[in-house]
């Protein structure tokens, strides 16, 4: 069963290969006989959520496994059918050794034809010296919940979108923030969230989750460090601002759907809006790394900035903006920097109590409202970038900003969304600080 030796279309590894599973993209992919095809269209036989009769051969080579209609691990991600005296065994009663092989033959013959007439061929899958590693770190993983270890891996080669300013995107002056579109490959956005539950086993999903991606953790493999390494690095890049040891790791954010469905809290669970200072006056600008688009059941999760201003409209601000930029610099006035610390009484004074709650119920119903401000889509490898203070140190009160709730769309059949798919909310964030002289 030799595979090609100069196969056109994508060539994959077998790590490659494993990403495209149908759990955390939408694509299945199946090798046969080193030939990959997108078998995406027959999710109910190859599919894992609900699992299809042959859902163990998603993301990996089948042929041996279709062959002789094993799904046993020892024969999934295999080819070659040269020793197949296990199913002689089996069989002997029932048929010669001959008899077996000629069965296996036109089964594999068979198979082959179905798969070259039914799906679209979109590559290779290539032999590599480490396909055996491969295949023992698979193994060691088997028997462990889906989040508790970092099933996908990093590709062999560089990325296929790399980092170019070219296409960076002025979203405002005020706050100074903007968009990179391609700033992750799908691939390195997918071992990202791998990364992020592999550090959270045993989380139930029901509310927001944080997990801190720290270059330095023990868990990571080598490949796995160097994709934080080089997002450290690009982010630096970007922002001027060389990553040092006193900035705050890079934190991974799962938000999951919102349960309670009730237009009228819709404000209320906007996840607060804030300032990014959180009392630390070195900290001066903010990345948030989109590692997932909604998918069709789901609407929500912008990132919301209520007091930004449209940088290609002419001529001053509206009556309405006017007065949510005076409510957001009242509230930095009086020493908020978080809507949720003025609605909560207890860290509120008296006399200032009731302006400051006007001031906060302003931004929020702005940030309410769809075609105010500014808000950035979820959208799969794309980063926003923007300045928390001004040239002069002072906090930019135009950067007050908060994330919509995510909720399941009412009118879509889709109900039940598994945390480990890429259609929920997914986000790296980072925030870049000057270095301290100690």
């Amino acid at each position: 069963m030799a595979m090609p030796s100069e196969p056109s279309g994508r060539v994959f590894s077998c790590k490659e290969l494993s990403c495209f599973d149908g759990e955390l993209c939408s694509e299945i992919y199946i090798s046969f006989s080193g030939q990959v095809y997108d078998v995406s269209s027959s999710r109910s036989l190859y599919g894992k959520s609900p699992p299809g009769p042959y859902h163990q051969l998603a993301g990996r080579e089948c042929a041996r496994a279709l062959s002789t209609m094993s799904l046993d691990p020892s024969d999934v991600g295999r080819d070659d059918l040269d020793d197949i005296s296990a199913l002689v065994e089996k069989l002997q009663e029932k048929m010669t050794p001959a008899e077996v092989r000629t069965a296996v033959q036109k089964a594999f013959d068979d198979w082959q034809r179905k798969f070259m007439a039914k799906y679209p061929r979109i590559g290779a899958l290539r032999r590599a010296g480490d396909d055996h590693h491969d295949s023992a770190a698979r193994e060691s993983l088997q028997g462990h919940p889906v989040h508790s270890h970092p099933k996908f891996l990093l590709p062999e080669s560089s990325p296929v979108e790399p980092f170019t300013e070219d296409r960076m995107e002025l979203l405002s002056r005020k706050p100074r923030a903007y968009l990179q579109r391609k700033f992750l490959s799908p691939l390195e956005c997918q071992t990202l969230i791998s990364m992020i539950l592999q550090r959270s086993h045993g989380t139930n999903f029901e509310t927001k989750l944080r997990s801190r991606l720290a270059v330095d953790d023990p868990v990571w493999t080598p490949e796995q460090r160097e994709l934080i390494l080089k997002i450290e690095t690009r982010l630096a890049e970007w922002t001027g601002c060389p990553a040092h040891p006193d900035e705050t790791a890079l934190v991974g954010t799962l938000t999951p759907p919102q349960k309670n469905e009730d237009a009228k809290s819709a404000v209320s669970s906007h996840l607060g809006l804030h300032v990014d200072t959180n009392a630390a006056h070195w900290r001066y600008c903010t990345a948030i790394i989109y590692l997932s688009s909604l998918s069709d059941g789901l609407r929500g999760g912008e990132t919301v900035f209520p007091v930004a201003l449209d940088p290609h409209r002419e001529g001053p601000p509206s009556e309405a903006e006017e007065r949510t930029i005076e409510a957001a610099g009242e509230l930095l006035d009086m020493g908020f920097d978080h809507t949720d610390k003025v609605l909560d009484a207890s860290q509120t004074v008296a006399a200032d109590a009731a302006r400051a709650q006007l001031a906060a119920q302003d931004l929020l119903a702005r940030a309410d409202c769809n075609d105010s401000g500014l808000q950035v889509t979820p959208s799969q490898g794309s980063v926003c970038i923007f300045w928390t203070r001004q040239d002069d140190g002072e906090i930019d009160r135009f950067s007050w900003h908060g994330g919509a709730p995510v909720r399941r769309d009412p009118k879509s059949a889709q109900r039940f969304l598994r945390p480990e798919m890429l259609g929920w909310k997914w986000t790296l964030q980072k925030f870049k600080e000057v270095p301290i002289d100690k």
